[in-house]
């Protein structure tokens, strides 16, 4: 649905202020500063204890001078306490950033940042009108890429989207689920868990299927079968479907 864009006819002096484009423009900062957080392993380091800057910088073997800035720029960004000279996870960087945790988010982060080089020539992808993947620019190869894509919606399915989809959809009367485009089979594990009797088939390629069966432990009610979901047989008895992996895909 077209949205019309708002429109300014009288602007205010907070609108016209020119520092307004001059935070657009470093907005990427921020989003460097988490990367390399993740990437160094410092959110990790610090959930077991305050850490010293040059603590830190002796364990991800860095200058301690340029992770005393780096630390204290992911202060100001709310992603870490200071307490004395020792720094300290927030609670939102000990919730998401943590591997292992429930709510992790960092391979989404991971995901989203490589797209980096390919955002930074966009004007060339407009003129061009073709897409460009990370993996094509060389920014990352093609196994870092797609791993970091497949553990990325598994993310954002834990951190909130799977339970929200167990809440809103009633499968009480559902046997047997078609998981078209299925990844991990993130969902399917989520709505086989909340209803004993529902059976899921997650339909994927090869990549996403093999984190499935790292996480599936559901072998008896979640079966995987790795094609083409526009051509393989989906055979007979299904009564529901799951589509938003098509869906995301092809839109």
């Amino acid at each position: 649905m077209n949205r019309p864009m708002p429109s300014h006819h009288e602007p205010s002096a907070a609108s016209l202020d020119p520092e307004r484009i001059n935070e657009l423009s470093r907005s990427f900062w921020n989003s460097a500063i988490l990367r390399a957080g993740i990437k160094l392993g410092v959110f990790a380091l610090l959930d077991k204890g305050g850490l010293t800057a040059e603590q830190v910088a002796g364990k991800v073997k860095a200058s301690p001078r340029y992770v005393q800035a780096f630390l204290d720029s992911c202060g100001v960004l709310g992603l870490l306490d200071k307490q004395g000279d020792r720094y300290v996870n927030s609670p939102v960087a000990s919730q998401s950033l943590v591997p292992g945790k429930d709510k992790y988010v960092g391979d989404l982060v991971l995901h989203i940042t490589n797209h980096w080089e390919t955002w930074g020539r966009l004007d060339k992808l407009i003129q061009d009108g073709k897409t460009v993947r990370p993996f094509e620019t060389g920014y990352v190869d093609a196994a870092t890429y797609w791993r970091d894509y497949m553990w990325g919606q598994h993310n954002r399915a834990l951190a909130g989207q799977a339970e929200q989809l167990v809440k809103t959809v009633d499968l009480g009367n559902r046997n047997r689920m078609m998981d078209m485009g299925g990844g991990a089979a993130s969902y399917s594990i989520a709505l086989c868990q909340a209803n004993p009797q529902l059976k899921s088939v997650v339909i994927d390629q090869r990549e996403p299927l093999a984190i499935a069966r790292q996480l599936a432990g559901l072998q008896k009610r979640i079966r995987l079968v790795e094609g083409d979901f526009f051509t393989v047989d989906l055979g007979r008895g299904n009564d529901v479907a799951l589509i938003s992996g098509v869906t995301m895909i092809k839109s």
